[in-house]
């Protein structure tokens, strides 16, 4: 009796969408951790990533969050304490021309999986479809949570090269909750409109990391690009801006109402970073210009 009972709880929170699936909004007291975290990773979750890297469970992306950070923050600053900082101009070099063109792959990738052919900028519900085309997206969205927690390289270059000062609470924040929402949206919503703000990251990456590529090039060309670094962070600032808008459309009662959860989840991340990249660009560049 009891068991009819938690399930048809779990049953309550369950919302009918195109694709038969939905996410709780709340989930009743008679519902146990156990059975929650099956209902999400279960009955919620895309089906058809649950056998790739990562997508099982969240434990395993955890772990080497959890390792990046004590890594970052403890272990790797104590290694280099008495060492003097390495010198990886070369292995710099080779990391962002892939990181340049790892993102320019994703981009194309996630454009030409659904952007080219069906879907608009409007409101493009999530379903689970074993197309062609729709598998495609969903493998592109989850190579991109490869890169990106491959792109928690940065962090350990800065620390051997000892640039504390790069591994900024922004900086790890950033990489952290990247990580998260990537596994989040290739879990859950791996197709859609939710894929156009990795879309739009992609691309800004290749800009980020071609930046990057140039200033390994010598100081000479470090002094030319100098300029161009408060362009690229107002592009990572309009990019949250447009991120923002167009993941609002998803608040509209008709468009995705069983995705909501995962709309303020990205909102709310999303008004986070912009209020840290507005933080800095005032400090880096506002209020340098004053003094």
């Amino acid at each position: 009796m009891n068991l009819d009972i938690t399930r048809m709880s779990v049953d309550i929170c369950k919302l009918d969408s195109q694709d038969g699936k939905g996410l709780p909004i709340h989930v009743p007291q008679n519902v146990g951790f156990l059975e929650t975290y099956r209902y999400l990773m279960e009955d919620v979750a895309d089906p058809r990533v649950a056998d790739w890297l990562f997508m099982d469970s969240p434990f395993l992306l955890l772990g080497i969050i959890s390792l990046y950070l004590l890594l970052v923050l403890h272990l790797g600053p104590l290694y280099m304490k008495n060492r003097k900082p390495y010198n990886l101009n070369k292995v710099m070099i080779f990391y962002n021309i892939f990181m340049a063109i790892a993102s320019a792959a994703a981009f194309h990738g996630l454009l030409t999986s659904g952007y080219t052919t069906k879907y608009s900028l409007g409101c493009e519900a999530h379903t689970v479809s074993y197309d062609s085309e729709s598998n495609r997206m969903a493998r592109w969205v989850w190579r991109v949570v490869l890169l990106k927690v491959f792109e928690l390289s940065d962090t350990v270059i800065f620390i051997l090269r000892k640039k504390y000062n790069q591994a900024s609470f922004l900086h790890i924040y950033h990489h952290t909750s990247t990580v998260l929402l990537a596994w989040i949206a290739c879990k859950f919503v791996p197709g859609g409109m939710w894929t156009f703000t990795i879309m739009l990251n992609s691309i800004v990456h290749v800009i980020m990391y071609s930046y990057y590529l140039l200033a390994c090039l010598g100081p000479e060309m470090q002094k030319r690009i100098t300029p161009w670094k408060q362009y690229i962070t107002g592009l990572q600032m309009i990019q949250f801006i447009v991120m923002i808008c167009h993941t609002i459309q998803t608040l509209l009662p008709s468009c995705e109402p069983n995705r909501k959860p995962v709309a303020f989840l990205y909102i709310s991340q999303i008004l986070i970073m912009f209020y840290m990249f507005c933080d800095y660009y005032k400090k880096s560049y506002l209020t340098k210009k004053t003094e």
